[in-house]
């Protein structure tokens, strides 16, 4: 029996920021469980104890909203911020961009009912299709009603079952393709759960990976091409983090439908599928860093052994390999997606493939917000030997 596509619902708790139109939000009829809130509602205390239940701050009055309110922790909730459309685009940057769109992420959203004022301020911030929050009406309240529709749609997530076991490849291709036709936005690895729960965990993952990113590009000069490749990328989150200007981004996903998504997201950067035989389109030595977020705990022991055997394949002598993982150690339930592996033998794997040549440079446990223990575990190494080609 193979696998059916089914729904997966998932609680939206959102909050809706209406300022000065508070009472035609609260009067607009919106549905399901949300809480409005109006100019005197914002105090930091006050916020505080509300976003501590939210799933998604929906902002529909970015004019009075207290944005420098906001400390580190609340902005792992989700922004939904709606436009103001009687504003210039210069003016609105002026006016936000620091305390705002520069800090909008890949799990944010921009609403607006004005095609101009998403192309110009999208260009600048490198905001991503998957952001883009078309919406018909002006009038708040109505445009709180079809924000909070998309909402509630959006939430209804395809999950996959069936009686076979696990088999990584094509869990991942189908499950892959079934979200980049309904919520592309989602992480793919915590489906399950909501975005706050991603862009919070995304901002740890962050947290630990853009400083390695950035000691693996060094010093170099801005003509040099810093040449990055992305295995499991999914719809292209981390491209965002490296500048087209003077890095050249690659991602690699066994899904088809993701790798469709991310190009969307990121047309300046290159995605390609990678096949069933995990064998990657490169030549040897052709990336400055190769790196992996929570993809290898996913695939089983011989997969890895492929993937981290290409990963060293396509990494120049010099350059690093960097692994974000869940390092867990146990047995594996029949209906698990992770094979369980510590980071020791993990570290074992790497130098079995690698014959021993590489350096470590950098390790660190990460612990996300949600969990009482560190479960990920951050590992970049530096390939040695001496180029074939210069």
């Amino acid at each position: 029996m193979g696998r059916v596509l089914a729904s997966h619902k998932i609680d939206v708790r959102p909050v809706f920021y209406a300022g000065r139109y508070a009472n035609r939000v609260r009067d607009a009829g919106l549905p399901g469980d949300y809480t409005v809130l109006d100019e005197w509602k914002v105090m930091p205390l006050a916020l505080a104890g509300v976003l501590d239940e939210a799933t998604v701050l929906v902002v529909l009055d970015m004019l009075s909203f207290p944005f420098e309110a906001l400390d580190g922790n609340q902005w792992d909730v989700p922004l939904v911020v709606l436009l103001p459309t009687q504003l210039e685009p210069e003016v609105l940057d002026g006016m936000f961009g620091s305390p705002l769109f520069s800090r909008l992420g890949f799990f944010d959203r921009v609403a607006t009912t004005d095609a101009r004022l998403w192309d110009h301020l999208s260009r600048k911030y490198r905001w991503t299709a998957s952001q883009y929050l078309w919406v018909e009406a002006v009038e708040p309240g109505a445009a709180a009603l079809e924000i909070q529709s998309r909402l509630e749609k959006e939430d209804e997530v395809p999950t996959l079952f069936g009686g076979e076991g696990y088999e990584a490849i094509r869990y991942w291709k189908e499950r892959g393709d079934a979200l980049a036709r309904t919520v592309p936005h989602r992480a793919i690895c915590s489906v399950h759960h909501d975005l706050g729960f991603n862009k919070a965990m995304h901002r740890r993952q962050a947290a630990a990976l853009e400083p390695q990113f950035a000691a693996a590009r060094g010093v170099r000069a801005d003509d040099v091409p810093f040449d990055v490749l992305e295995v499991g990328t999914g719809i292209g989150r981390w491209a965002a983090t490296f500048d087209p200007l003077t890095d050249r981004f690659t991602g690699l996903d066994v899904s088809e439908g993701m790798v469709d998504a991310a190009r969307t997201n990121f047309p300046e950067a290159s995605f390609e599928h990678l096949g069933d035989d995990l064998l990657f389109p490169y030549e040897d030595e052709s990336f400055d860093l190769v790196f992996t977020a929570t993809v290898l705990h996913h695939n089983s022991t011989s997969a890895k052994r492929t993937l981290l055997s290409e990963m060293w394949r396509v990494t120049k002598p010099g350059g690093r390999l960097t692994f974000l993982e869940d390092f867990v150690a146990g047995a594996q339930s029949e209906s698990s997606t992770v094979y369980p592996m510590s980071v020791l033998d993990f570290v074992d794997l790497v130098l079995e493939t690698a014959a021993g040549r590489v350096t470590l440079e950098h390790v660190e446990s990460i612990r996300y917000p949600q969990d009482d223990l560190a479960r990920a575990g951050l590992i970049s190494l530096a390939k040695l030997g001496t180029p074939r080609k210069w």
